[in-house]
C-alpha cells in the first residue's frame, strides 16, 4: 500500500543546509522501503546541525538555528519527536506528517497522530536510537500550547522561524510620553521571552529589525517592531543576549533564595520584583535580623558552589505531582501542560520563565539587606552574578575617587566625611546668619528715605526663602509691594511678592506664569520656583503698571471725574496739563480747576474727602 506525504522542514534548518527551495519536493513512503530524501545534501546539513557546538558555552557556530549548549546535538523545534519526547527510542526518529487533505486509514491516522512513522524497516546496521531530525518540517506541529523556544532552551541566541501575522499598533512607553506606532508581528516560534512570572521581556532583533517589546497573548508571543514585516516571510531571530543572560541569574536567583529561606527560618515568599538595578522579595514576616541575612546568604552560595543542577519539566494538567509543586497558580487563559522548574534537592516550583542549567551559573548571591515593605512584610535586596561583579566595580572606583579627594586610605574615609560635615554645619549656620543681617539691613535702608516707594525689588544671586521673607516682615506690606528673587539667572531660582492683599492676589499668579514657574500664596504672600530667572525685568514693567494705574491721584481723578457727570450740569473739569493742579493737605486731595471761559485769579477748588463712609463729600468753593 503506497500514500503521499508532503516533506515539511523548518525554516532555520533549510537556511542552515541552503535548500530551503529544494527540500519541498513531494517524496512517496511504502511499508517495504525507508524514507528518503530526494537531495540528499539537504539531509546530510541538517544531520551537521544536529551535531553543530553549542552557542551558549562554546564559539558560534554561524548557524542561524538553534542547538543546545551541551553539543552533543541539537532539539529540533519543527521535529515532533524531539518536542514530546526528546531522547525518546523511536526508530529513526521518524515523524512523517500526511499531505494537508489526505485522508488516511484508522491506524496510520493514530500512527501520525503520535508522531511516529511505522517502527519496521529494512535490515542493516544498528543505527543510533536518538531522534537524528533528519526530516525538515514545513508547518510547526504545535506539540504543546503555551511553551516558546526560549522556554525549551534558555540558551539559544539565534533562532529562523516564519512570520505569521503583522499587524499595524502602537506601544506605549513605560515611562509615559506620547505612544510609538509601530507593528504586532506574531512568529511561528520565538527565542525572546514575553514578560511574564515577574520578569520583564526579552529584547533582540528580528532580522535587522529591532524589537522594542514582547508580551503574551494567550498562546502567542507578540512582538511589537518599527518596521513591518511580510506574513510568511523566512526571518532570523537576534537575541539580546546580555540582558537575558541577566534575567536568568536574577530569576533562578530568586528561586533559591525563597527555598533557602523558607526551609531555614519558614519565611514564605509573596511576591518579587526583578528591577534594572537590583531585585527584592517580599517575604512574609515583619523582620528579618542581620543574623538572619548572613546565615541566608552564606547558605544559598555553598548551594552554588555545591554546582546543583537545574531543570526543567512539563507536567499535564492533571498530574498529581503538580499539588506538591510550589505555585502561586496559573493564568487564566492557561492551556496546555504545565512548566516546572526543579533545583535538585531543594525546590521545585511552577514557573514560566528562562533559568539557568545549574547553580553554578549564577555565580555569586549578596543579599545587601532589608527594607521595610507593605503591612507585616519584609523586602530583602538582592544582587546575583554579573550585578555583583559590577556593583563590586562601581564600589572600587568610588573607593579610589574618595581616596584621591580625601588625601586618605579607604580605611579613614569615614572618619574623614564626618568632619567634612561638621565643618559644613558649622559654614551653613554663619552663612544663615549673616544672610539675616543684611536682610534687616537692606530693609532699613529702604524704609529710611524721605519719600518711600509704594514698589520694591531685589535680586540676589544668594539667599533663600528665609531671606526674602526677613525682608518682607522688615519693610512691612500694607503700603509697599515688593518682589523679591534669589538665584542664578541662567538657572532656576526663587521668587516672592508680598505686599497689599488685593494687588498680590491679582498679580501672583500672573507673575509664576511670566517666570515660568509655579507657586502658591496666602494673602499678603505669594512665593514659589521660577524656572526663567531671565525674565524679571517683564515681571517689574507689569507691577510698575500696577502702580501705576492704583496711584492715589490717579484714582481720585477718576473718581471725581464720575461724581462730576452726576451733577447735571456742573461744570465739567478740563483734563489739560494746564487747567488742573493737584495738592495734598490736612489728609485731603484738592483740585484746583481753571476753566477757560474764567478769568485766571478766579478758581474752583474741589476738596474731596477719602475718610466719608457713607458717600463720599465734594466741596465746591471759590
Amino acid at each position: 500500500m503506497t500514500w503521499m506525504t508532503t516533506e515539511v522542514r523548518a525554516p532555520g534548518d533549510a537556511a542552515a543546509a541552503g535548500a530551503s527551495q529544494r527540500a519541498s519536493s513531494t517524496h512517496r513512503w511504502t511499508g517495504s522501503a525507508e524514507r528518503v530524501f530526494r537531495e540528499s545534501r539537504a539531509a546530510s546539513a541538517c544531520a551537521r546541525l544536529c551535531s553543530a557546538p553549542d552557542p551558549g558555552r562554546q564559539k558560534q557556530s554561524g548557524l542561524p538555528c538553534p542547538v543546545t549548549r551541551a553539543g552533543h546535538g541539537a532539539i529540533n523545534v519543527y521535529c515532533r519527536s524531539c518536542l514530546l519526547c526528546p531522547g525518546a527510542v523511536r526508530p529513526h526518529g521518524r515523524a512523517v506528517l500526511p499531505r494537508p487533505g489526505a485522508v488516511l486509514p484508522r491506524r496510520q491516522r493514530a500512527r501520525a497522530a503520535a508522531g511516529s512513522a511505522p517502527a519496521r524497516h529494512p535490515a542493516g546496521p544498528a543505527r543510533s536510537r536518538r531522534c537524528s531530525c533528519r526530516h525538515l518540517c514545513r508547518v510547526r506541529p504545535r506539540a504543546v500550547a503555551m511553551v516558546f523556544r526560549c522556554q525549551r532552551d534558555s540558551w539559544a541566541r539565534q533562532f529562523a522561524t516564519r512570520v505569521v501575522s503583522c499587524q499595524a499598533a502602537e506601544l506605549r512607553p513605560e515611562g509615559g510620553g506620547e505612544p510609538v506606532r509601530g507593528f504586532q508581528v506574531v512568529l511561528e516560534d520565538t527565542i525572546l521571552f514575553p514578560e511574564g512570572g515577574g520578569q520583564p521581556d526579552d529584547r533582540g532583533l528580528i532580522g535587522d529589525v529591532p524589537v522594542l517589546r514582547v508580551t503574551r497573548r494567550g498562546p502567542e508571543a507578540v512582538h511589537f517592531v518599527p518596521a513591518a514585516l511580510e506574513p510568511g516571510a523566512e526571518v532570523l531571530l537576534s537575541l539580546d543576549w546580555e540582558r537575558r543572560f541577566d534575567h536568568m541569574q536574577q530569576h533562578s536567583g530568586q528561586h533559591l533564595i525563597t527555598a533557602i529561606a523558607e526551609q531555614m527560618f519558614g519565611f514564605k515568599t509573596t511576591s518579587w520584583e526583578l528591577g534594572r538595578q537590583r531585585s527584592l522579595i517580599e517575604l512574609d514576616t515583619p523582620s528579618v535580623t542581620a543574623e538572619q541575612v548572613k546565615a541566608l546568604e552564606r547558605s544559598v552560595n555553598e548551594k552554588i558552589r555545591d554546582r546543583v543542577p537545574v531543570t526543567v519539566r512539563e507536567l499535564a494538567a492533571g498530574d498529581p505531582e503538580i499539588e506538591r509543586v510550589r505555585s502561586r497558580g496559573l493564568p487564566d487563559d492557561h492551556v496546555g501542560p504545565v512548566r516546572v522548574v526543579d533545583i535538585e534537592g531543594i525546590d521545585s516550583n511552577m514557573c514560566c520563565g528562562t533559568h539557568v542549567s545549574n547553580l553554578s551559573d549564577l555565580q555569586v548571591i549578596k543579599l545587601l539587606g532589608v527594607e521595610k515593605g507593605k503591612k507585616n512584610k519584609t523586602n530583602l535586596i538582592f544582587l546575583v552574578g554579573n550585578r555583583v561583579l559590577k556593583s563590586v566595580e562601581q564600589s572600587h572606583s568610588t573607593e579610589k575617587a574618595l581616596t584621591s579627594l580625601l588625601k586618605n586610605g579607604p580605611g579613614e574615609h569615614v572618619e574623614a566625611v564626618k568632619r567634612l560635615q561638621s565643618s559644613v554645619k558649622l559654614l551653613q549656620k554663619n552663612n544663615l546668619n549673616l544672610l539675616r543681617d543684611i536682610a534687616v539691613l537692606i530693609a532699613r535702608d529702604f524704609k529710611s528715605k524721605p519719600a518711600p516707594r509704594q514698589l520694591f525689588v531685589l535680586h540676589r544671586k544668594e539667599g533663600d526663602s528665609e531671606f526674602m521673607n526677613i525682608i518682607a516682615n522688615e519693610i512691612g506690606t500694607e503700603e509697599t509691594l515688593l518682589f523679591l528673587t534669589v538665584g542664578d539667572e541662567k538657572e532656576a531660582g526663587l521668587f516672592l511678592l508680598a505686599g497689599p492683599v488685593e494687588a498680590v492676589e491679582n498679580l501672583g499668579p500672573r507673575v509664576a506664569e511670566l517666570l515660568g514657574g509655579k507657586g502658591a500664596g496666602k494673602r499678603d504672600r505669594f512665593q514659589g520656583k521660577a524656572a526663567k530667572m531671565s525674565r524679571r525685568g517683564e515681571v517689574e514693567a507689569l507691577l510698575q503698571e500696577f502702580i501705576s494705574h492704583r496711584s492715589p491721584e490717579v484714582q481720585a481723578l477718576k473718581l471725581l471725574q464720575s461724581q462730576l457727570e452726576e451733577l447735571n450740569g456742573a461744570v465739567e473739569p478740563q483734563w489739560g496739563t494746564t487747567g488742573v493742579g493737584v495738592s495734598h493737605h490736612s489728609g485731603q486731595t484738592s483740585f484746583l480747576h481753571h476753566p477757560q471761559s474764567m478769568p485766571q485769579p478766579c478758581t474752583q477748588e474741589l476738596i474731596l474727602h477719602p475718610t466719608a463712609q457713607a458717600s463720599r463729600t465734594l466741596e465746591l468753593t471759590s
